[in-house]
């Protein structure tokens, strides 16, 4: 670090693998970075460039209260000098932010988008609202406005399909239906269980073949001055959970319509958007939606030469970036522990072994339970080893472990090592109950559903 800081950052949401992305790309150029979150101790704080913390409470609970305290530690640590001061928010307490962005300019500089541009992608029923209104590319998609009008549209709406809450993230409130009496269960089950009011009830919509992509993207104004695409090698859980391991890819078609999607409304700062594509080149990407904030896998750009979050710290205290880093292609990165979880989800759905393994997990997750966490492991490698026939399965073994060779992790890193303590707590979890805790691997959560919905139980 610079004996000089370069200027200062409060960051928000330390306990976000991505905050700590960013944690690391602002010290590691010489900015002070204070950290905030409402829990005490978080992978970010833990960073050695965390030069200071702070705890607010719960934006989802008190958001009035998250906003006093973030107020009065901006007012606390703003420079008595002219060196450049910047408010990053990181995951969705930047809407609130955004929101009562008033509270903070006099004081700060922001890099965000208006309150009302946010609702407007945000929302998976007001962006497919949107794309079909600008002939935007996004799988037909219904948007039932009450109960009544959901059952008369029913056999009309294609399967399989998805649905969907309107606000979520993370596989949260995401579930595929392959025929209409699941889709029908599952859509009122999603309005009890998450309390939704006419107006806000779930939207469906078709699947569309392909793989998932991200493109990430930094608006000045309207204008898209940097983009990258990664796609996910593999997510946990299965198919509709965050990515855990990554790779960069070329992909000028969707980043064409990222700047058509985000360009009109005169956006303002970072924001990711899904796709999914099937890799023809006779067909055209599908938009799935927008996360108008920072993203997962913020480490996937930041490591491929797109350093999001220097970038975003250039336009919010001067208006203007430079993109002064090679790009590299030949980039992977995973999440820990994840990625490892992802990798034997996919050895336990071979063909071969497939009830091997499966036992072997079944045992090995009551141990975890109730037992011996040293049964458990025993019986989960008795199971790895009588599924993974040696002359069958070897070879196929040996190809998706080689997967995680050369990676860069989201959290480990020998100049920072403190972070990775982060780790211990949702791997504690893990041992415990046998499950995985999307907020705590991901710090992407929101409520979970605890009867069956997560492919990770």
């Amino acid at each position: 670090m610079n004996e000089q800081p370069v200027g200062r950052a409060i960051v928000t949401f330390s306990r976000g693998w991505q905050t700590l992305v960013a944690i690391r790309s602002l010290g590691q150029r010489g900015v002070e970075v204070i950290t905030g979150d409402h829990y005490s101790m978080t992978p970010g704080s833990l960073s050695k460039y965390s030069t200071d913390k702070f705890r607010y409470p719960d934006p989802d609970i008190d958001p009035e209260g998250f906003i006093d305290a973030v107020e009065e530690t901006v007012l606390k640590h703003k420079p008595e000098d002219d060196r450049p001061y910047v408010l990053m928010p990181i995951h969705k307490e930047s809407y609130l932010i955004a929101k009562h962005r008033e509270r903070f300019e006099p004081h700060i500089s922001l890099a965000l988008p208006q309150i009302d541009q946010i609702m407007r992608v945000h929302n998976k029923g007001t962006i497919a609202a949107y794309a079909k209104e600008t002939g935007l590319p996004m799988p037909t998609t219904w948007i039932p406005e009450t109960i009544d009008q959901f059952n008369t549209q029913l056999e009309q709406m294609e399967v399989p399909a998805f649905v969907k809450i309107r606000e979520s993230s993370s596989g949260v409130g995401i579930k595929k239906v392959d025929t209409h009496e699941e889709l029908q269960e599952t859509f009122i089950h999603f309005v009890e269980h998450f309390q939704l009011s006419p107006g806000d009830l779930p939207v469906i919509q078709a699947c569309v073949p392909g793989e998932d992509y991200c493109v990430t993207t930094l608006f000045n104004r309207g204008k898209l001055e940097a983009c990258m695409t990664y796609r996910n090698l593999r997510a946990y859980p299965a198919k509709r959970g965050p990515g855990a391991m990554r790779e960069t890819v070329e992909a000028p078609g969707m980043e064409k319509v990222a700047g058509e999607v985000l360009g009109p409304l005169d956006w303002h700062g970072v924001a990711e958007l899904d796709f999914r594509w099937d890799g023809k080149s006779d067909s055209d990407p599908h938009l799935i939606e927008v996360n108008p904030r920072f993203w997962g896998g913020l480490i996937q750009a930041v490591e491929s030469g797109w350093d999001y979050p220097w970038l975003t710290f250039q336009l919010a205290s001067s208006g203007k970036i430079d993109l002064d880093e090679e790009r590299r292609l030949n980039v992977k990165t995973e999440i820990p522990i994840l990625a490892f979880l992802a990798t034997l989800n996919e050895l336990s759905h071979s063909e071969a072994g497939e009830a091997a393994l499966k036992d072997g997990w079944k045992k090995a997750k009551a141990e975890f339970q109730d037992g011996s966490k040293r049964v458990g492991l025993k019986a989960l490698f008795k199971g790895l080893k009588s599924g993974l026939n040696p002359k069958a399965r070897l070879a196929e073994a040996q190809r998706v472990l080689a997967d995680h060779k050369h990676n860069v992790y989201d959290v480990l890193s020998k100049e920072d090592p403190g972070p990775a303590f982060g780790i211990f707590f949702p791997l504690a979890v893990f041992l415990k109950h046998g499950k995985v805790n999307m907020d705590l691997i991901t710090g992407e959560g929101g409520p979970s559903l605890e009867d069956g919905n997560s492919e990770s139980s």
